[in-house]
């Protein structure tokens, strides 16, 4: 394990767990005080939807630039509390460090329900706002931080917005995490009475078994949940038994991990698509537009995701990434008399 890095969360941690006033606090995040508690009181956010992958729209708030920074120097501190602190079945939205045997993010998440017949996936509704501002002061104010009364309405007032957790901010995640760990708690002793495994990750909960997971035991589950303060999203209970292809976080779990069947085609079609859109884009001159820079940056991601699950030998993987440059920087000749110097040729 990378002692140095695990030597910097804990510094960061105590550093963090030590303030004793809102001067110490804006001293740590770099901040003047008045207008820490101005950010505070009047925060100015900026609300839009976007598209859900599974339909219907997401509601973003994002802060205003200045309160943006202070969450993201507030950020690192509150993971590297979160880093000693963490449930035991927290899979996202945490720290890690090299060469730990106990490395949390999608991929471990998965290989916790390999070669186990039965697995059932819970989605939680409205995930972030189900973190009431209330919840967030109960965090601050109870351990391992143990803040003083101003110190912890200072950070619920920072860190919420509409009186929850807003959907767009960088305390977000780790603050939804403090949130859950006593619904951790619940559901761990739960699924160890049951003799079954389970793990979340951010709003989705996998428990996976070597019976049969019923309706009783599903609604066993769901009460749970309800007891934290937290609602399930009945159209995203899905129940898996023997011989089922079974997702976890968007992997295939069988006797081992991978890739869900269809992946490697979807970039393989969307690197397809962006070369002709690239030939269509420059044969009439237009040299950059937004929405085609977010598609290339849109496959970058599922190659990154690929390259992370397959390993980044992987012949597929290999020739995919290798496609998908040759596709945004085509060789001139293939688009006659075009002036090359506006291209965006390393995005």
């Amino acid at each position: 394990m990378d002692k140095q890095t695990l030597q910097r969360y804990q510094h960061q941690k105590n550093l963090f767990c030590s303030i004793n006033s809102v001067t110490a606090l804006s001293q740590l995040l770099r901040t003047d005080k008045r207008r820490l508690m101005l950010l505070a009181k009047k925060a100015s956010y900026k609300t839009f939807k976007i598209p859900k992958k599974g339909g219907g729209q997401r509601v973003i708030e994002a802060p205003g630039p200045e309160l943006k920074r202070v969450l993201g120097r507030l950020n690192p501190y509150l993971q590297s509390v979160y880093f000693f602190e963490k449930s035991k079945a927290a899979y996202g939205f945490i720290l890690g460090v090299k060469n730990d045997h106990d490395r949390r993010n999608v991929l471990s998440n998965a290989r916790k329900h390999v070669k186990k017949p039965y697995l059932l996936n819970v989605d939680l509704k409205d995930f972030f706002h189900s973190v009431t501002r209330e919840k967030v002061l109960n965090l601050f104010a109870g351990k391992p931080f143990n803040f003083r009364q101003p110190v912890y309405e200072l950070l619920a007032d920072l860190t919420t917005y509409n009186d929850r957790l807003p959907m767009g901010t960088a305390t977000s995640p780790v603050l939804s995490n403090f949130a859950c760990q006593e619904l951790d708690e619940a559901l761990q002793t739960f699924s160890e009475a049951m003799l079954w495994t389970y793990t979340r990750y951010a709003d989705d909960m996998s428990f996976s078994s070597h019976q049969l997971i019923n309706a009783e035991k599903i609604n066993s589950v769901s009460g749970i949940i309800r007891q934290y303060g937290f609602v399930v999203n009945p159209r995203k209970i899905k129940v898996f038994g023997p011989g089922e292809p079974k997702i976890v976080t968007g992997l295939l779990v069988t006797d081992t991990v991978t890739l869900a069947p269809g992946y490697l085609e979807l970039i393989e079609s969307e690197i397809n698509q962006l070369r002709t859109i690239m030939k269509n884009q420059n044969e009439q001159g237009h040299l950059s537009t937004k929405w085609v820079d977010q598609f290339k940056q849109q496959i970058r991601g599922r190659l990154s995701f690929a390259g992370f699950v397959l390993k980044r030998r992987d012949e597929r993987y290999q020739g995919l990434k290798d496609a998908f440059y040759e596709a945004i920087n085509p060789p001139e000749e293939a688009f006659g008399a075009v002036n090359w110097r506006g291209f965006p040729y390393n995005m």
